[in-house]
């Protein structure tokens, strides 16, 4: 992506708006860039986009339900369309989405509005906090399409891990710029509601597996946990150090982090400048298929510097 040059005001005033104002490029004086130093220089030639998902095309939405039906391929055509933003091409797709078909069960990214965090007429027992409303945020007013950060409609939900049970098979959720590289500075993350309701509740999940509240996982001291891994090509970054944050943690069954049922910030900016980032989730409810605890967690208004 070409970068014009561009004054610290206008940088403050493209952040505060939707990526899609944002997209505009503008040019400085030229004669003011002459007098800077090259470092100077640098800082006025990014820009900062921030994705919020808002005004993009219903093909690229999950639907026509909260399972997100058409994030799978026996759904038929059309299939949920992976999500560029357009500004800074940081893409946002399910596993090997591209060609198709593709299976949200392997992981990755979709976009979604729905925020059903109780049950719907003719759904009884666990239903919203089941994978049946996987699609789901645990914000805003049941079911009013307002859950997004600040009572926006759209956000995106991650699903994925890799553990010990499944690291032969599967591969970690990730974003990734399909041009040059950026600074992911920070995003909004929330719970979705199927594994807020399991963190509180616990469910089972047909024969293979139970989770259990983590109020009372390992004598009280359950957390579920996002990491994030920087790469710039093939090299880490960070030192191959991942930067985290708890949706949730509890000590001696009393929370003392989360869990995260507003948006709350979190902080990517130390993985540095990367061509893609790698998330995990981990948490110490596991059994002999792995992580109980259901690995979904929303994001929102992703801060990206280019």
């Amino acid at each position: 992506m070409k970068k014009s040059i561009i004054n610290n005001t206008l940088i403050a005033a493209c952040t505060l708006v939707l990526a899609a104002s944002c997209s505009k490029q503008h040019d400085g004086l030229p004669s003011q860039a002459a007098t800077l130093n090259t470092e100077e220089q640098q800082t006025l030639t990014t820009i900062t986009y921030t994705i919020d998902f808002e005004s993009i095309g219903s093909s690229y939405m999950a639907g026509p339900t909260s399972y997100a039906d058409n994030a799978y391929s026996a759904y038929g055509t059309p299939q949920i369309s992976p999500y560029v933003h357009s500004g800074s091409n940081l893409r946002f797709a399910i596993k090997g989405a591209g060609s198709g078909p593709f299976e949200y069960w392997d992981g990755g990214f979709i976009i979604s509005n729905w925020n059903y965090k109780s049950n719907i007429t003719g759904k009884t027992g666990d239903w919203w906090y089941s994978y049946e409303n996987q699609a789901s945020v645990y914000s805003g007013t049941h079911g009013s399409n307002n859950g997004g950060f600040g009572g926006s409609s759209n956000f995106a939900v991650m699903f994925g891990y890799v553990d010990d049970y499944n690291e032969f098979y599967a591969t970690r959720p990730v974003l990734n710029f399909t041009t040059g590289s950026g600074v992911i500075d920070s995003m909004k993350i929330c719970l979705s509601s199927y594994t807020y309701g399991v963190i509180m509740t616990g469910n089972s999940f047909g024969s293979i597996g139970t989770a259990t509240p983590l109020s009372s996982v390992a004598g009280g001291n359950g957390y579920l946990r996002l990491r994030a891994y920087g790469f710039n090509g093939n090299t880490p970054t960070n030192s191959g150090n991942p930067v985290s944050i708890y949706l949730a943690r509890y000590s001696s069954g009393t929370a003392i982090a989360g869990p995260l049922t507003t948006w709350t910030n979190f902080n990517l900016s130390a993985l540095g400048t990367v061509t893609r980032v790698e998330f995990n989730i981990d948490g110490n409810d596991s059994g002999d298929y792995g992580l109980n605890t259901p690995a979904y967690v929303c994001m929102d208004n992703v801060v990206v510097t280019l």
